[in-house]
């Protein structure tokens, strides 16, 4: 059973404390009379029949209980045991909570290294005759155009196998010729009418990798107090491209500074938008051909170009080298001069955005 409201039970206690007057309202009055005490003691004898202003009794609460009507009794006992109706509690449904979804993470796409689809400097003797045109010549030929550079000049950085005598001075003459295939040469020819006789400061006999970084070896004709061989030649010149082919005056325990300073002409050249073209030699003075191998991890570690000089006269007697086994012979000259031509044709073509004629066969021994 439920407790009762409070304000229930108050009102019980209400109804149980006026019951008794209301039973007493209720019943017929007696016909007995009823002393009542006078002031002075006496007692006066009141007709029954004559209504009292007080009442003539006091009627205890338990004589009013017992007379309280059966009908009230059962409305006390309906009220006291009719249990209050209690409000259905409304029961909130528990939200489904809907699990968290796992969050996979994004994969890392490492992006697969682009292949080095370029020889190897190791196996320098199976580098092609004439270079390719890498996108690292074309920004350094784009930056020469932009300092002023001669698209019409190159020039020649090397020792006494350099100078225009044994090295591409015929095409200034008219003791050339070109067979059917080689005809387009000649547009490469005019492009550089008046370079190819041109003494250069950076080509004399007995030249080393050394001799380009001291004012000692300038031509002081030509050039100012202090200037060094490079310095002079392209102030003069400031020509486009540069032939480099130098190593045959070695010295033995040389080979780490002609590394060294292999990379300061590159170095020179690039700062100053030449585009280099490193030649290997036909020789070994060295004894392990180190310094074609050094020739070809220059190239290789700049991707600028290199003129295989030895394989294009390898195939001649004596592999196109004299008696000395040092210097190269007549044809070998001719040979390296050919090629050459052939890479200057190949290179100011497409960094000019010339478009190619149709080029003969490459010389392959």
């Amino acid at each position: 059973m439920n407790r009762l409201p409070i304000f229930l039970v108050r009102l019980l206690a209400v109804f149980l404390l006026a019951a008794p007057a209301l039973i007493a309202c209720t019943q017929a009055p007696s016909s007995q009379t009823v002393s009542q005490a006078s002031p002075s003691g006496t007692a006066l004898k009141t007709p029954a029949s004559v209504p009292s202003s007080q009442p003539s009794q006091t009627v205890a609460p338990s004589e009013a209980i017992q007379a309280i009507p059966a009908s009230a009794t059962a409305i006390i006992i309906i009220i006291i045991l009719t249990p209050t109706p209690s409000a259905t509690p409304t029961i909130t449904p528990t939200p489904t909570i809907s699990p968290t979804p796992t969050v996979s993470p994004t994969p890392t796409v490492t992006p697969s290294p682009t292949a080095d689809v370029r020889p190897d400097p190791l196996n320098w003797r199976s580098w092609k005759t004439i270079p390719t045109v890498s996108a690292v010549t074309h920004d350094i030929f784009r930056h020469g155009q932009e300092l002023g550079n001669d698209i019409h000049a190159f020039t020649r950085i090397g020792d006494c196998q350099s100078i225009p005598a044994v090295f591409l001075g015929i095409y200034d003459t008219d003791r050339y010729w070109f067979g059917e295939n080689y005809k387009y040469l000649q547009r490469t020819v005019d492009q550089f009418a008046g370079t190819w006789e041109q003494e250069n400061v950076t080509a004399r006999d007995g030249f080393s990798v050394l001799s380009m970084f001291s004012a000692l070896y300038a031509d002081t004709k030509v050039c100012t107090a202090n200037e060094t061989p490079l310095e002079c030649e392209y102030r003069l010149y400031k020509p486009a491209f540069a032939f480099i082919s130098l190593g045959t005056n070695w010295q033995p325990g040389a080979s780490a500074r002609f590394e060294e300073y292999m990379r300061k002409i590159v170095d020179f050249c690039v700062e100053h938008g030449i585009v280099p073209v490193l030649m290997t030699k036909a020789d070994n003075v060295e004894g392990d051909d180190l310094l074609n191998q050094t020739i070809a991890q220059v190239a290789h570690d700049y991707d600028v170009p290199m003129l295989n000089s030895w394989l294009a006269v390898y195939y001649l007697p004596n592999h196109g080298l004299d008696d000395t086994g040092i210097y190269l012979t007549p044809n070998a000259w001719d040979e390296r001069a050919f090629t050459a031509l052939i890479t200057l044709d190949r290179l100011w073509t497409q960094l000019s955005g010339l478009e190619a004629a149709s080029p003969g066969p490459t010389p392959t021994p």
